[in-house]
């Protein structure tokens, strides 16, 4: 599923025009994108926890020549569902 896919279910549910549902969908991304940005989490009860976690400089290796390269330190997002997500996905295994 792509935003688009995303903002055309949201409205035919809600009875929106696609565009104001566009909105809906930029608004809440950057949201959440502005949450990790300034706090570094941000929750959303019933469905899971969105963090960011420090990763330090390593030696990596690139996979194409197998040549050892300096992957520097950088901050990566982190999800975690909670448990009402999970229990939803696993009923429909």
């Amino acid at each position: 599923m792509v935003k688009e896919d995303l903002a055309d279910i949201i409205s035919k549910a809600v009875k929106i025009t696609k565009r104001k549902a566009e909105e809906s969908v930029h608004a809440i991304l950057n949201t959440i994108k502005e949450g990790l940005n300034t706090d570094g989490e941000f929750y959303i009860r019933g469905f899971g926890y969105f963090g960011t976690k420090n990763k330090a400089e390593r030696i990596g290796r690139n996979p194409k020549n197998g040549e050892t390269a300096i992957i520097t330190a950088r901050r990566v997002v982190t999800f975690k569902a909670y448990k009402p997500l999970k229990k939803q996905i696993n009923l429909r295994g």
